[in-house]
């Protein structure tokens, strides 16, 4: 007698476990290989669904089978043709790798026009089935019956979710272990400017040499920076997170806020890699917030730069007392706050412009007792700019007619 591989198959645990059946496949396969001439030399079995076309994947059992029955180079034997798989795609992939497989109840003389139609039919069936079951769960639904979990107590439904968050870790640590060498080879290359190499340029180290990350795709830094940790692998990073640089950026203009950018990355330190385009972008987030909450920035509209922060100041010290001067200003904004007095007379005219309390005399530190000294020394010292007025060759004419000295 010819030896065969036989195949069983069940969808669910329920008919695993009762093996009826398991049972009617193995008797309805033995009966047609006495009828044939066909003995099963070995039998293999799967308790899974045959829908989807990565069933060998899903399936050890049809993977081992298909193995041995090319291996001893004899046929595979299934009672019905879903028992094998109701999906037309991977029974069709079969028959075009030449794969010798036998359906009990088709015969064992079967063309391949009749096995296509059988195999339409079965996929049909597997989604009107789906559909029914759907309708029927949906009906029940309504009415408040529960399925799965839900029929479970809570202390169960719990030790369901830690298993499988379990399992996930441990699929993910097998993942990882996987990969040790070439992940821990990518985290050693050199980086940029003698600095640790990141986790991006870490995954495009691995891209260049072509390894497939774990599930056939390209590498990611995210996916290394995942990894390397499971691994045990403290890498330090290759940027800072954009966490922890706005906090270090708002911490240090709160201290020093005339900083730029580049003495910002200086006054960080090189190990916390923050780029100038992070930097100059984190205080101008930090000024621009600051200016959304003085009104008077709002009314003047400034520009942010370095010096958002001292106008800010100004303004507050100039709403508070408006009868100060540009000298006494100054003196309250202390040493570390340098600024020119002249745009500081500028500054303080703009925001009493904007808070309604400017008056035509400039801010520029004079009292009226000087003003008035200076304007009486200006009419001894030249007399005749009070008849004549500016230096001019017209105004030197006048001063000739009148008698006043021209020179």
């Amino acid at each position: 007698m010819q030896p065969a591989i036989g195949y069983l198959r069940v969808s669910t645990q329920e008919q695993g476990r009762s093996g009826l059946g398991l049972a009617a496949q193995r008797h309805d396969i033995e009966t047609f290989g006495a009828r044939e001439g066909l003995s099963v030399k070995a039998w293999h079995q799967d308790v899974q669904t045959g829908a989807g076309a990565d069933a060998l994947l899903l399936r050890p059992g049809l993977a081992a089978a298909l193995k041995a029955a090319k291996s001893t180079r004899c046929p595979l034997i299934v009672s019905r043709l879903d028992r094998l798989s109701r999906n037309l795609h991977f029974i069709t992939g079969l028959m075009e790798h030449n794969v010798h497989f036998i359906v009990a109840a088709l015969g064992r003389d079967c063309d391949e026009f009749t096995l296509h139609i059988y195999a339409s039919l079965a996929e049909q069936e597997r989604k009107m089935i789906s559909e029914r079951i759907k309708a029927a769960k949906a009906v029940a639904k309504r009415k408040g019956q529960k399925f799965g979990l839900a029929l479970r107590t809570k202390a169960e439904r719990r030790r369901v979710v830690a298993l499988g968050i379990a399992a996930s870790e441990k699929a993910a640590m097998e993942r990882a272990e996987a990969y040790r060498l070439h992940i821990e080879w990518a985290l050693r290359q050199p980086g940029v400017n003698g600095r640790p190499i990141s986790f991006c340029a870490a995954a495009r180290k691995l891209n260049e040499r072509n390894i497939e990350s774990p599930m056939g795709g390209i590498w990611q830094g995210s996916q290394l920076q995942r990894m390397a940790p499971r691994l045990g692998l403290n890498h330090p990073k290759g940027t800072l997170s954009s966490e922890a640089a706005r906090a270090q950026v708002q911490a240090i203009w709160k201290k020093y806020s005339e900083l730029t950018g580049r003495q910002v990355i200086a006054s960080l330190g090189l190990k916390h890699l923050l780029g100038i385009y992070r930097a100059r972008q984190l205080l101008m987030e930090c000024r621009l917030a600051a200016a959304r909450r003085s009104p008077v920035h709002k009314k003047v509209g400034w520009w942010l730069d370095y010096r958002t922060a001292e106008r800010i100041r100004i303004s507050a010290i100039c709403k508070r007392h408006p009868e100060y001067t540009a000298k006494q200003v100054l003196k309250i904004l202390g040493p570390k706050h340098w600024v020119r007095l002249r745009w500081l007379n500028q500054v303080m005219n703009e925001c009493l412009r904007a808070l309604g309390t400017h008056s035509p005399k400039p801010r520029n530190g004079w009292t009226p007792q000087r003003r008035q000294r200076q304007s009486e020394l200006i009419r001894q010292i030249r007399p005749w700019e009070r008849s004549t007025g500016p230096r001019t060759p017209e105004g030197k004419g006048r001063a000739a007619k009148n008698g006043h000295g021209g020179s």
